[in-house]
């Protein structure tokens, strides 16, 4: 009886060494303002965990079985700073741009300029786990690229009437980024694509680029011209003002070089 008893707790100590030492992502207590200061000296991703003051079934679930896990926990503590902000709390009040009209709860990879590279609902890694490391991955690959651009789609200004003079003189397309700023997808554009090397490269030697809050300046005339309905819009106007080639919603950089090339072409036919 005694050795079954000296067995047991062996094994009870055993176990509670292993749940112990178990791993898990380590959430610094810092602002996000500070986190990104961080991941500019140190290369990392910013993970926020955004949500309410109380936590759910769902974010304590993925807490204990996700964040948890040894290849999780040691990817995001090598490669992100990973803080929570209450959405409920004054931090989160301040934050709440940066979700760009998201809805949380949900985990967040932000790049050091506060670039937001993707998402992910906790309901979604609740139920696929795996998810949270592909998003990861990716986030910092693209991180990683827009460390190394330094070029960005130049939008002219000036008036419309001015725009359109200009496209004559140069046998150019105006290309028109139709958008307002409550438009998450004209956000994530603005942010995500039109700051690439590859995407501006194109559009500069192209078109004479336009970017237009649809509510604001020549906005509202515009709209009602060129019948405006969803955002982002774009659009590729001629000298005269004739729609050569429209699309919209938000595209990757390699679909939107090739709506851009299809525009072109457009306009080489008429």
């Amino acid at each position: 009886m005694h050795a079954l008893r000296k067995i047991t707790v062996t094994i009870l100590t055993l176990c509670c060494s292993v749940v112990y030492g178990q791993k898990k992502i380590q959430f610094q207590d810092i602002s996000f303002n500070e986190a990104i200061a961080k991941a500019r000296a140190t290369g990392k991703l910013v993970f926020v965990d955004a949500s309410g003051a109380n936590q759910s079934a769902i974010l304590k679930q993925v807490q204990e079985e996700v964040f948890t896990q040894d290849s999780v926990a040691t990817f995001f503590n090598e490669n992100c700073i990973s803080i929570h902000v209450n959405m409920q709390a004054p931090e989160g009040r301040e934050f709440a741009r940066h979700l760009a009209m998201l809805m949380y709860p949900v985990y967040l990879f932000f790049d050091k300029d506060t670039t937001q590279i993707d998402f992910v609902s906790a309901g979604v890694v609740a139920k696929d786990a795996p998810v949270l490391m592909k998003k990861a991955r990716s986030s910092l690959a693209e991180a990683q690229q827009r460390a190394r651009n330094t070029n960005h789609i130049v939008f002219a200004t000036g008036s419309w009437k001015e725009m359109l003079a200009t496209a004559k003189k140069e046998n150019k397309l105006i290309f028109l980024d139709a958008y307002t700023t409550w438009c998450r997808p004209c956000i994530m554009m603005a942010k995500n694509v039109f700051t690439l090397d590859h995407v501006a490269e194109y559009y500069n030697a192209n078109f004479i680029n336009v970017t237009m809050d649809m509510e604001k300046g020549d906005g509202p005339a515009l709209v009602k011209k060129y019948k405006i309905r969803a955002y982002p819009d774009f659009l590729w106007i001629d000298g005269d003002g004739n729609v050569v080639y429209r699309n919209g919603g938000y595209k990757e950089p390699d679909v939107f070089i090739a709506t851009g090339k299809e525009a072109n072409s457009k306009k080489k036919k008429s």
